[in-house]
């Protein structure tokens, strides 16, 4: 029954961090307008990769799970998360644009497509560098 408990606790661990990294990515979107985005971003996205880090780490010990088989799922998992957030940001932005150009009877100016914003979100590519390095890393481990 413990092995149910570690489980559960690690949905609910994930949960947490992820939204914790949401959080942490919409702060950066407030904050770019007073701080330079380079740096900006650059910040946020080592304060996200410890944060999935720590994570993955304190998952492995409660569920007293090896950390690199830990990090090879979990990375998996907050990438998926990232991934699936991009895409519903990019088509929230879409609908947003096609309801205007409704409501204007299709004089509205700016047109939002997905294609169109080139943005991606902090969380993405954070999440995106912790899963090819820790997937980089699992199979180097692996092949040595």
């Amino acid at each position: 029954m413990n092995y149910y408990y570690s489980v559960a606790f690690t949905i609910i661990l994930l949960i947490l961090f992820t939204l914790a990294a949401f959080s942490i990515d919409f702060i950066g979107k407030a904050l770019q307008k007073r701080i330079n985005p380079k740096y900006l971003n650059t910040t946020i996205i080592v304060i996200l990769l410890s944060l999935m880090i720590g994570g993955t780490y304190a998952i492995s010990l409660l569920g007293n799970w090896k950390f690199i088989d830990t990090i090879f799922i979990s990375s998996l998992c907050l990438f998926g998360l990232g991934w699936i957030t991009g895409i519903t940001s990019k088509a929230s932005t879409n609908s947003q644009g096609t309801i205007a150009k409704f409501l204007t009877n299709n004089h509205y100016e700016h047109q939002y497509e997905a294609a169109s914003s080139p943005e991606m979100s902090l969380y993405f590519i954070s999440s995106l560098i912790f899963f090819v390095g820790s997937w980089g890393i699992a199979f180097l481990l692996a092949f040595i």
